[in-house]
């Protein structure tokens, strides 16, 4: 009797094993042969989407996030991950090159580009050629590689099209056209592996969304609101450009000072109504891949550059407002990779990561190695196996004013310097002065909403070591840094762009609280 019972503990034991490894994906027995590419990749990048706003991290105010709450069960999710640079340009050149912004060098503030137009010069950074990135990789490796873009920040003339066959510019916010172009884009090639990077400013002022403007404006105002804010976003035609987003979102301004409604409560919840836009939309890729056969067969990334400001630490700044500051409400992105199969589905890391890490972590997955490798970051495969990669850390730099902030963020600290721009400009952007800056230490386990400076008033000796060793850190980050971007010449209708997303004009009013 005991002989059977062992036989059958182990005839269940082995059809457990084959079960598990029939629906892990190839990558988890043995690599892919040589040349053969069998998985297709998507990277979202949800411009703009702060990680405290989605429900799997937490946010439980308002129903947001059902698309990507149920991807959560079927992905690893990183639950403290942490952008390189808090404003769209540098975060994504960092994510598609696995660059620290002070090596890629894409990184000058819109106030220099801003100076550069009033002197009748008409050039920006550009991502030198001889750097590899994300895109060129996977082609070289036989992926199709496209982007949708919503453009801008994230023009092609900086170099952002480097290893893209097609770099669409159309998606600054969505519409059945453009996302109906991209899933014809995917169906049109399901027989073949792809890369496609998938970039939208939906969540990003102008605040198009009144789902939730019921809540905290009285009814007559909310319906009126609402109307015009639908009108504003009927003013969205085939490019956003057309209509100018800058002046969409004076209109928004002007619509909420009418009815005494452009006040911090109010523009968080057409904020959070643009979540859920958001997530509506990739309800409708994810249904597409679905469809077409393909969700099992594709890895999917979802993340953002940078999240934004709702009064927390800045009182005035409520509307369209990031890449000044360091603070979790900047720098804390969500970070989701859905792997083959669902293989992991429900895994959580707790560990600090970077979204410089995207790149090593699919290029492991699928065994690809870049001829030139300068990635510096690490792939996130063993932190989901359960393995250690060593220290858990993160660094992260704002440089999108002539002050400038640099920061690292370790599993219970953040340690955040300020920069004057005299300083800035005398020593330039990746230095670290032995004076002259400004410092402040968070323990993130008691205080994770960052109010209570440890090196404020009279710090305590521990304090004053914890914030010695991680100035020391970044300083050895900083002096591991080396690259610099080319100048290159952008079109009127690029500057254009730029212009209509607010940065030109909000480069040309310096911050008053740098």
């Amino acid at each position: 009797m005991i002989r059977w019972k062992l036989a059958i503990v182990a005839l269940i034991a082995l059809a457990l094993a084959l079960l598990a490894r029939e629906r892990a994906p190839h990558w988890m027995a043995t690599p892919p042969a040589p040349g053969r590419v069998p998985y297709n990749v998507i990277f979202l990048s949800v411009d703009t989407l702060r990680a405290d706003r989605v429900g799997c991290y937490g946010y439980e105010a308002r129903a947001t996030t059902p698309t990507i709450d149920g991807l959560a069960d079927e992905s690893v999710l990183f639950e403290n991950a942490i952008t390189p640079a808090p404003w769209t340009t540098p975060a994504h050149m960092s994510m598609m090159t696995s660059l620290s912004p002070s090596s890629h060098g894409v990184m000058a503030p819109f106030t220099s580009f801003w100076r550069a137009l009033q002197s009748g010069l008409r050039g920006y950074d550009h991502l030198p050629a001889s750097r590899v990135t994300f895109a060129e990789v996977m082609a070289e490796h036989g992926y199709v590689a496209a982007a949708f873009t919503g453009g801008g920040t994230v023009d092609p003339a900086i170099g952002f099209d480097q290893g893209f066959g097609s770099y669409d510019t159309s998606m600054f916010k969505l519409t059945n056209e453009n996302v109906g172009d991209m899933l014809r884009w995917v169906a049109a090639h399901a027989h073949s592996p792809f890369f496609l990077f998938w970039h939208t400013f939906e969540v990003h002022a102008p605040y198009l969304d009144a789902d939730f403007l019921a809540e905290v404006v009285a009814p007559e105002h909310a319906t009126a609101i609402a109307k015009r804010t639908q009108r504003i976003k009927n003013l969205l035609s085939d490019t956003v450009w057309a209509s100018r987003s800058d002046r969409l979102r004076a209109e928004q301004k002007a619509v909420l000072l009418e009815h005494d409604a452009f006040q911090r409560n109010v523009c968080e919840a057409l904020y959070t109504g643009g979540v859920r836009t958001a997530d509506r939309w990739l309800g409708q890729v994810v249904d597409a891949l679905r469809r077409e056969g393909l969700y099992d067969k594709t890895i999917l990334i979802v993340t953002s550059d940078h999240g934004e400001e709702f009064g927390e630490h800045r009182q005035r700044h409520w509307y369209d407002s990031h890449g000044r500051n360091l603070y979790e409400e900047t720098v804390h992105v969500p970070l989701l990779i859905k792997l083959p199969n669902g293989y992991a589905g429900g895994t959580r890391v707790r560990s600090v990561v970077s979204t410089l890490d995207i790149m090593p972590t699919i290029l492991d997955l699928l065994r690809i190695a870049p001829a030139k490798n300068e990635m510096q970051g690490r792939s996130l495969e063993p932190l989901w196996r359960g393995s250690s990669r060593g220290e858990a850390i993160a660094f992260c730099e704002a440089a999108a004013t002539p002050a400038e902030r640099k920061c690292v963020r370790t599993d219970r600290y953040k340690y955040i310097v300020t920069i004057d721009e005299q300083t800035v400009e005398k020593l330039g952007r990746k230095a670290f002065p032995t004076s002259q800056f400004l410092e402040e230490l968070y323990d993130l386990r008691q205080d994770p909403l960052e109010h209570h400076d440890l090196l404020d008033s009279q710090p305590t000796a521990a304090a004053r070591k914890v914030a010695a060793d991680l100035q020391q850190r970044l300083r050895h980050h900083l002096a591991e840094q080396s690259g610099t971007a080319e100048a290159a010449p952008l079109s009127s209708t690029t500057i254009d762009r730029l212009r209509g997303l607010g940065y030109i004009e909000a480069a040309a009013t310096p911050d008053s609280e740098q």
